[in-house]
């Protein structure tokens, strides 16, 4: 598998930084209809049974997490979101070893929930995309 080639910039302390980017296109039920980033970047997502969860395996693994961000993005123009679907996203699963470079990062999820509060989870609506990025070093 090709790997977006690594941004280097020797001006700062962490040098060998690769950007992890792609998008999920969801389905009936919250399911994955497709995913870009595979071939590009090394990540594969599942669904978990879990409403609007997402998890994904890198590939390689890296030293560690600078950055994690995800977004829900719905399909039509002027698509207002409602309450009660997973219109907001957010990146868990990454531990504060992995934040601080002890442990490598193999693994990480992909929450959805609604848009009044994280502690409802909720799939998204079927055509929604999710777009997420990692930042990651060697």
């Amino acid at each position: 598998m090709a790997e977006i080639v690594k941004h280097r910039n020797s001006r700062t302390v962490l040098p060998s930084t690769t950007f992890l980017t792609g998008a999920i296109t969801i389905t009936a039920a919250g399911a994955i209809l497709a995913q870009s980033g595979v071939r590009d970047c090394g990540v594969t997502f599942t669904k978990n049974a879990t409403a609007g969860r997402y998890d994904g395996v890198i590939h390689r693994g890296y030293k560690r997490v600078t950055k994690a961000t995800a977004n829900v993005h719905g399909a039509a123009a002027g698509d207002v979101p409602v309450v009660t679907d997973g219109n907001l996203a957010y990146v868990n699963g990454i531990s504060a070893a992995n934040w601080a470079g002890t442990t490598p990062i193999s693994t990480f999820s992909i929450q959805c929930c609604t848009s009044n509060g994280v502690a409802t989870v909720a799939n998204p609506k079927s055509g929604d995309t999710i777009s997420w990025k990692l930042q990651v070093n060697d």
